[in-house]
């Protein structure tokens, strides 16, 4: 399996849908998912489980870059090059590499359902998009000839709602150009944070950074509980108009609008691991599955039962 090919030229006609490829036995599922956007860029959507640790052989080509923005949304797995360097992907951490050529193994964790989105970007895509300046700040240097890939960064994802679109298992029934749009926009945010443009003024400091990752940590974890802005504050020990700012300047939104993100992403990924929706409600903090399923629907546009349905 390749998932890091180098994106191809696509016709208008095969913009509009994705490819398929499966595999079944009787330990291990395979879909892979692809999309190709533009020139250069695709997106990939991956699911694997196995009754047992899978691996499987991976080689990348390719005469230029990739940029590989892996967002983590169930499991664990891990690409190792030749010389045994590591690249781990993981549930809610988003993994950015650079790939140029080489080979490897993908090795997929045991009895749990295994889910990835990725954006497969191009160098010469990417320096169309951002420019060369950017596109080689963010590239780095070139890779060694020993050197198959290399990590970026492994980081908590953030919100975004153009995530949220493509972990729909629908996603494929909206129309082509909507999916575009999301894929162009979700990689434009992805952009920003790891290579961003003019510095303004008056912006969010890498210590409101720190302070923005502690409280995502702690909303992580204490999803099944109540939290508000309170709670928060004296947990943190910061005042509520700091801890305001800091979001809204940071996602344009509320603490709580946040902790809603968070909760809804999390009851998806459940879902879609087999959970009941009445377990999914309890664990993101709802104690009445109705009003679950309404804020889900709301947020989601689509029922939580038709996350199950389409297992």
């Amino acid at each position: 399996m390749n998932c890091l090919s180098k994106p191809k030229l696509a016709t208008d006609q095969e913009l509009q849908k994705w490819t398929c490829r499966q595999s079944d036995s009787s330990r291990s599922h395979t879909l892979i998912e692809r999309l190709d956007c533009e020139a250069g860029f695709s997106v990939v959507r991956s699911r694997i489980s196995s009754g047992r640790e899978l691996r499987e052989a991976c080689q990348h080509e390719g005469n230029e870059r990739t940029l590989v923005i892996t967002f983590g949304l169930s499991g664990q797995s891990e690409f190792l090059d030749r010389v045994g360097n590591s690249l781990p992907f993981s549930a809610n951490r988003t993994t950015v590499s650079v790939f140029q050529e080489g080979i490897g193994e993908r090795r997929y964790a045991a009895d749990e359902p295994i889910q990835q989105l990725r954006l497969v970007v191009s160098e010469s895509a990417l320096t169309r998009y951002i420019g060369p300046e950017r596109c080689d700040r963010l590239l780095g240097k070139a890779l060694r000839h020993n050197e198959s890939f290399r990590k970026i960064s492994h980081v908590n994802s953030r919100a975004s709602e153009h995530l949220r679109f493509f972990k729909n298992p629908r996603v494929g029934e909206q129309d082509g150009l909507r999916q575009r749009i999301h894929a162009l926009s979700l990689l434009g945010e992805q952009l920003n944070l790891l290579a961003p443009g003019e510095v303004q003024r008056g912006g969010i400091t890498g210590r409101d950074v720190d302070l923005l990752e502690r409280v995502e940590t702690f909303m992580r974890t204490h999803l099944s509980q109540p939290i508000n802005n309170a709670c928060l504050c004296a947990e943190l020990g910061i005042s509520e108009y700091k801890l305001k700012e800091c979001f809204r300047q940071a996602y344009s939104n509320s603490p709580a609008q946040h902790l809603l993100e968070m909760r809804m992403q999390r009851a998806q990924e459940l879902l879609a691991a087999g959970y009941r929706v009445s377990e999914s409600a309890y664990q993101v903090g709802y104690q009445h599955p109705n009003n679950f399923s309404a804020a889900f629907t709301k947020f989601f546009g689509y029922t939580p039962k038709s996350v199950r349905d389409s297992l």
